[in-house]
């Protein structure tokens, strides 16, 4: 399936969220959209309310236990504000580990809109792959893409 003109747009607000994280390595952003509506956005970072110094961020395994992942925050920020979940749309600059792809089934989001795997680090590449086993054997569509060189879906 390819990527419709609101595809677009709502994968532009998901790059422009990823800017916010503060993380120096990875910056994913998400964005929850149900009806064209946008319900929440996320970005990886750590709980509201924790120090998130860079010298926090340069610790690797500090870093990789506290950060909330940007799908995961944008359906927590949902939550937090009552917005219903079922049946949206996610778009997300990263393809979502097995992790948030569980917690993206358990929100009851139907589909994803996410770079194709084959662009990823390849450190991720095998988690990534699990995360959309899960989504598409719960029946969740996946669409995906190859990001152009400056991160914008083409």
């Amino acid at each position: 399936m390819s990527l419709n003109k609101w595809d677009q747009r709502f994968l532009n607000v998901a790059n422009e969220v990823a800017d916010w994280s503060k993380d120096p390595g990875t910056c994913v952003g998400s964005v929850l959209v149900k009806d064209r509506r946008i319900l929440a956005t996320g970005y990886n970072g750590f709980p509201a309310g924790l120090d998130d110094s860079p010298e926090r961020y340069a610790n690797r395994e500090l870093k990789l236990a506290y950060t909330v992942h940007a799908e995961v925050n944008a359906l927590l920020n949902a939550a937090k504000n009552g917005a219903e979940t079922k049946g949206s749309t996610l778009y997300v600059t990263f393809p979502p580990c097995v992790s948030c792809s569980t917690c993206i089934a358990q929100a009851g989001v139907e589909r994803v809109v996410c770079p194709d795997v084959s662009t990823a680090p390849e450190r991720w590449k095998n988690n990534f792959m699990q995360g959309q086993s899960v989504l598409s054997e719960i029946g969740i569509l996946i669409t995906t893409f190859i990001p152009s060189p400056n991160g914008q879906p083409h």
